[in-house]
């Protein structure tokens, strides 16, 4: 065996030597009073070698030689019992067989049998007691000036497995630096009971008071029953008291690191008000395993996501389609770093070129297409209407057209919440997409549309901007007090692309019960209070005015899209989404191609849309801003990076 060449094994064996041979003399002694005749101490040492080699044997066999005793738990305390056990019975049959008990005091091995319980157990005992005590105590002993001057202090918010879990890996690494003030209780009232040595101090809604009496810097939140609403309103509370925040993951979620290496900051996903998704992702491993997938705009927030979760899959081959050379690098190597045979195949490429978009569908025969290529910015797209158009309407045609030529299996297309009644260029733009796509359906390709909110993170989104505006002391900048959104993280938004792609059997439009929209200036200020600051003392916030193409809120459907539910809960699928007038969409494409040649006629090509797309209102503000002298449209040579739109 592998431990017999471990020092600490050594150790702990001769230890055991020891005291075992201390365990059987002592029961003698005192069973006599002190006073041993010279035939029991004969016995003793006629007996105390076949002893050693039982009990030893037991030991072996019960693993006391194979555990980390800095971790005894119960569980270990209770294996030593049965060893200890174990050995004192066999060794009484020992006696039994060959010395018939001549000799043999029984109360002498009832003695034995007790103390090496005893013994053994609190050896094992005190090793952890060592490893794992209780620094505070030692600090004020030797070094309580120091640590007093230096230690964070804490609040542990929760009293079940994972606080306890947390206080335990806070005293194990001094690095940590924490000095646990006390347990804040969240679901029933054990205020004034200790959790080893370390009080409850009081419930949820006494943490303010809690703070400023104990002078706490950090609370760490070690109960995931917490929902977001209730951390929110924790955060709330502390507004002011410039207390930092970390959340922990689940135990069952702890796979390699220890506890306290996966407390982490809190982010704003933690308090987005509804459950966030998962999903039974079997399927699209059913689907993609083994086939060869491409993407487009796999260097964006979105494309890059789903290049991560799609190879996760084993897809014999996967094709990242992107004109952006440095982030089509970037995702290329991270990928090329993981296990797997699948072979990772990166292309400069455009979707406004069907020649090129014809050569790489030739070479490598994609048989699964996700389509995240697309301009997403809604003010510039406001000033760029033919680059719009160029790339998210006739280079997503040209892309699907592609496809259908050379018999792709299924082609999703990734859409937006702007696409419903829009306001803006590049929401019209991706409304026509989805006809256009959808159109093409039942010609052998299967045509499927995902239609979600924003994305948390994303490249452009509302979170990084307000991260840098903090960073910098502010201001804030919110377009508008009552202003909202739906919003979702980029893990889940890619989750639900691959789930709904993998269950559309072609045209449909899936979306995502996303809950309640969120107030962008409530984000703003929860972003702030979760660096420490205080909303509008600190950072202050402002109102710039919606800007072009802007909503106040958003919508997942457009009048007469009835819903239905799907077999995948969050999943809906939309009745009658494709009520549009095909040969008119195609009039529609034709002009947009001829539209094109001329590239200072934006005005024109606006119009188009909005006969397409009637519910179409926009911003006329913006016309003088379009035709302002300096403005240069490139549409027709546009070679601009193109990303995932904003969801």
């Amino acid at each position: 065996m592998r431990v017999f060449f471990k020092k600490n094994f050594w150790i702990i064996f001769l230890q055991d030597l020891l005291l075992l041979s201390f365990c059987y003399y002592i029961a003698y002694w005192l069973r006599f009073d002190g006073s041993l005749t010279p035939a029991t101490q004969r016995m003793i040492m006629a007996t105390i070698l076949p002893l050693l080699g039982i009990k030893l044997t037991c030991f072996v066999s019960f693993d006391l030689y194979r555990g980390m005793w800095r971790y005894v738990g119960i569980k270990d305390l209770i294996n030593v019992i049965k060893a200890s056990v174990s050995g004192s019975l066999l060794f009484v049959a020992y006696l039994a067989i060959f010395y018939h008990f001549s000799g043999i005091s029984r109360g002498a091995l009832f003695a034995d049998s007790v103390f090496t319980i005893v013994f053994i157990g609190g050896s094992r005992l005190l090793i952890r007691l060592y490893y794992q005590r209780d620094h505070n105590f030692f600090d004020e002993i030797i070094f309580w000036r120091k640590a007093q001057k230096e230690a964070t202090k804490v609040l542990i918010i929760g009293t079940g497995n994972l606080a306890v879990s947390l206080l335990r890996e806070i005293r194990d690494e001094r690095k940590l630096n924490f000095w646990v003030k006390g347990f804040v209780d969240t679901k029933s009232n054990h205020t004034g009971m200790k959790i080893q040595g370390v009080p409850i101090l009081g419930a949820l809604k006494t943490i303010p008071q809690l703070v400023v009496y104990y002078c706490i810097e950090s609370i760490l939140i070690a109960d995931t029953g917490l929902k977001a609403k209730e951390i929110a309103a924790i955060i709330q509370s502390c507004d002011g008291l410039g207390v930092r925040f970390k959340v922990i993951q689940s135990l069952s979620e702890m796979i390699v690191n220890n506890v306290a290496d996966n407390l982490r900051d809190i982010k704003v996903e933690d308090l987005l008000e509804r459950e966030q998704i998962s999903l039974d992702m079997q399927i699209v491993r059913a689907e993609i395993e083994n086939q060869t997938v491409l993407i487009t705009g796999a260097g964006g927030s979105i494309g890059s996501e789903l290049a991560r979760q799609i190879h996760g899959f084993n897809p014999r081959k996967l094709i990242l389609l992107d004109n952006a050379e440095t982030p089509l690098y970037q995702i290329d190597m991270e990928l090329k770093s993981r296990e797997g045979t699948t072979e990772i195949i990166p292309c400069i490429g455009d979707v406004r070129s069907r020649r090129g978009l014809d050569r790489i569908f030739h070479k490598f025969k994609p048989q699964f297409v996700y389509h995240a290529a697309a301009y997403k910015h809604v003010p510039m797209m406001e000033l760029s209407p033919l680059d719009a158009v160029n790339n998210n309407i006739i280079g997503t045609f040209k892309l699907a057209s592609v496809a259908s030529k050379h018999q792709v299996s299924k082609f999703v297309l990734i859409s937006t919440d702007k696409a419903v009644r829009p306001t803006s260029i590049m929401g019209t733009t991706k409304r026509i997409a989805e006809m256009v796509v959808q159109s093409l359906n039942g010609n052998g390709t299967r045509f499927v549309v995902v239609r979600f909110g924003n994305v948390l993170g994303s490249n452009g989104s509302v979170v990084p901007l307000f991260q840098r505006q903090i960073a910098s002391g502010g201001p804030v900048t919110v377009t508008h007090p009552e202003v909202t959104r739906y919003f979702m993280t980029i893990p889940e938004a890619v989750m639900l692309v691959l789930q709904a792609g993998s269950i559309g059997k072609g045209g449909e439009l899936f979306l995502l019960d996303m809950g309640e929209q969120v107030k962008i200036l409530d984000l703003a200020r929860n972003m702030i209070r979760l660096a420490g600051l205080v909303p509008d003392r600190d950072i202050k916030i402002e109102f710039t005015g919606l800007r072009a193409g802007e909503k106040l809120y958003e919508e997942l459907l457009i009048d007469g899209e009835g819903v239905l539910d799907t077999a995948y809960e969050k999943i809906k699928v939309c009745n009658n989404a494709n009520g549009f007038d095909e040969k008119m969409l195609y009039d529609a494409l034709e002009q947009f191609n001829l539209l094109l040649k001329d590239s200072k006629d934006n005005e024109a090509v606006i119009e188009v849309m909005k006969k397409l797309v009637p519910a179409f209102h926009q911003d006329t503000d913006i016309h003088n801003q379009r035709t302002a002298k300096n403005f240069i449209s490139v549409a027709p040579h546009s070679r601009f990076d193109f990303e995932e739109t904003v969801h």
